[in-house]
């Protein structure tokens, strides 16, 4: 079994660039401002799809515009120390919540880093297969996975409840062994 750690927003937060998921959801309310301190983010994120006035006929394209604005708020979180430190730990699989590229911004600033990294997605809405290959000058190969989806492609980013329970579906499905996805338009199983 190799070596994984796995990691949400932490690290983040120490980065004076880091922006609060209280921030996020603040902005993304727009002139809608409601008290959700009761809620979790989760349950704030889905009364401001739903409450949202529709611009599209399909609420799926007016959340999409949400995710893109997540999106463009989340790309000026910094690069931070302690992901090089994460990095030179003998660990070859990094699981992270982040969908931003903290990580791999400051691994990316090394020396010894082989660019570009391998980059790989059969997947245009979950996660269950996003990963980025990392190796350094000696071909000591990392794993980076943003299991929850990340900002350059929107329609990943997951924080509706539908997301969660589609992606725990996708994961049962990998468990059981009937995943499927498509490569070159090919169903693979």
């Amino acid at each position: 079994m190799e070596n994984t750690i796995f990691f949400g927003n932490g690290i983040n937060r120490l980065s004076a660039s880091n922006i609060s998921w209280d921030d996020i959801l603040k902005k993304i309310k727009g002139l809608r401002m409601f008290d959700d301190d009761t809620l979790p983010n989760t349950m704030t994120y889905e009364r401001i799809i739903l409450e949202k006035p529709s611009i599209h006929k399909d609420i799926l394209y007016d959340e999409f515009e949400v995710k893109k604005n997540i999106a463009d708020l989340m790309k000026s979180i910094g690069t931070h120390r302690f992901y090089n430190e994460m990095y030179d730990l003998d660990v070859q699989h990094y699981l992270t919540t982040n969908y931003d590229y903290a990580f791999i911004n400051t691994i990316l600033e090394r020396n010894d880093i082989n660019t570009p990294i391998f980059e790989y997605s059969s997947e245009d809405v979950y996660s269950v297969r996003r990963l980025k290959r990392i190796s350094n000058k000696k071909q000591h190969k990392k794993h980076f996975w943003q299991i929850h989806g990340e900002i350059r492609k929107p329609a990943t980013i997951m924080l509706g409840l539908d997301h969660y329970c589609g992606s725990i579906g996708k994961i049962d499905s990998y468990i059981k062994g009937g995943y499927s996805y498509t490569v070159d338009k090919k169903q693979i199983s």
